[in-house]
């Protein structure tokens, strides 16, 4: 995804989230991973990416890397109940 996810230059700032990959999931139209972010207080977070991403995203992430997630939120509201993703733009191995 990366560079020609932002198709136009008026947003150029994302969310970015730093943790240890714990999960890592492959699905026909979604795959998603797992982090353990925290210090103290160990969180599970999960971030997804449309399957046609994977390869360019996450192809060479593997369990118990130290990564940096750039990420964008979306909401939608079904039934009555509001749900958010974090969608993955870049997921990058941080040095050890």
């Amino acid at each position: 995804m990366g560079a020609d996810f932002n198709k136009n230059e008026k947003q150029s700032k994302f969310n970015t989230i730093k943790g240890v990959v714990t999960e890592i999931n492959i699905g026909d139209k979604f795959s998603n991973i797992t982090l353990e972010v925290g210090h103290e207080n160990k969180r599970p977070v999960n971030l997804v990416v449309k399957k046609d991403f994977y390869d360019t995203t996450i192809k060479d992430i593997k369990l118990k890397d130290k990564v940096s997630v750039r990420y964008y939120l979306t909401s939608k509201n079904k039934e009555g109940r509001w749900n958010t993703m974090a969608n993955i733009i870049t997921v990058e191995k941080e040095n050890v």
